[in-house]
C-alpha cells in the first residue's frame, strides 16, 4: 500500500494472543518469517482496501455532497439573517 501503514503494531496490538497461539505464530512481527509477514501484510492492505472502498461509495458522496450543499445554503442564509438582525439591533441602540 502506498499509505504508511504499521503492520507491526496491527500484528501486535489488535490481533489476540489467543489467535497467534492457536495458529502456532509467533506474537512478534518481526519474529514471523518473510512469507509470514508478507500475509499479514496482504490481510491488512485488502482489509484497508475494501474499507476504503465500501466508506468511499459513490451514491453515498453524492449524497453527503448534496446534504453539504443544503447545509452550506441554509448556514448563509442564516448568517444573513444575524447580520440584518446586529444591524437592525445597532440601530435601535443608538436612537436610545
Amino acid at each position: 500500500m502506498s499509505n504508511n501503514i504499521n503492520y507491526q503494531s496491527i500484528y501486535e496490538e489488535e490481533l489476540s494472543e489467543n489467535l497467534k497461539l492457536s495458529l502456532d505464530q509467533s506474537s512478534r512481527f518481526y519474529d514471523l518469517t518473510p512469507e509470514q509477514q508478507h500475509l499479514v501484510e496482504e490481510l491488512i492492505d485488502a482489509g484497508y482496501r475494501r474499507a476504503v472502498e465500501e466508506v468511499l461509495d459513490p451514491e453515498v458522496l453524492a449524497d453527503t455532497a448534496s446534504l453539504a450543499a443544503d447545509m452550506g445554503t441554509q448556514l448563509y442564509g442564516f448568517a444573513n439573517m444575524l447580520q440584518a438582525y446586529l444591524k437592525h439591533a445597532g440601530s435601535v441602540e443608538e436612537t436610545v
